[in-house]
């Protein structure tokens, strides 16, 4: 009996959903690591406008790399790398603003 190998889009997905999961992670533990070390406690001075604008371009990012995956599913992961980080590092602007929006 043969053993059934994983395609690239599989291995890609995979890589892609723990790269992602490492950097909300991360982004997670900067952020509130750094808002512990401040004493003083104060809002984040920007406006609303600016978390609205990060969000439409962080899912924009998202959507853009996992639809850019998908088109080249027989591409090997090295090819996928950049649409990989392009996800994970939507999903760490939209960690970062949802953290801020929350302050607000």
């Amino acid at each position: 009996m043969k053993k059934k190998e994983m395609t690239n889009y599989t291995k890609t997905k995979i890589f892609t959903i723990i790269l992602c999961l490492i950097v909300i992670i991360l982004t997670l533990f900067v952020q509130l690591r750094g808002q512990n070390t401040i004493q003083e406690r104060c809002s984040y001075l920007d406006p609303i406008i600016v978390d609205l604008f990060a969000f439409g371009f962080a899912i924009f990012l998202v959507i853009e790399g996992t639809y850019r995956i998908s088109e080249h599913k027989n591409m090997g992961l090295k090819k996928q790398l950049t649409r990989s980080i392009r996800i994970s590092v939507g999903f760490a602007i939209i960690t970062i603003h949802l953290l801020q929006v929350l302050a607000k």
